[in-house]
């Protein structure tokens, strides 16, 4: 496999661990930003704040894996 299939592999698993840590792993980077912890006890329902890192986690991952998958699979064609 060529060097830049592997850079962009690289890549793209970066993006989706990025990605699945905005959007499930959200006290981790809310203190990474410097933003107080979800505020509730239902856990950030409400807060602008919670919407916005799950929707963008969720973008930020699949383009990840996609990415990665489809030079990958192209590659291997």
């Amino acid at each position: 496999m060529p060097g830049y299939v592997l850079i962009i592999d690289f890549f793209g698993l970066m993006a989706a661990l990025i990605g699945f840590t905005m959007a499930f792993r959200q006290d981790v980077v809310r203190h990474m930003i410097g933003r107080p912890p979800a505020p509730g006890p239902n856990n950030g329902e409400g807060d602008p704040l919670t919407y916005i890192l799950r929707i963008a986690g969720t973008m930020v991952m699949v383009f990840g894996v996609v990415i990665a998958g489809m030079v990958t699979l192209f590659n291997l064609a």
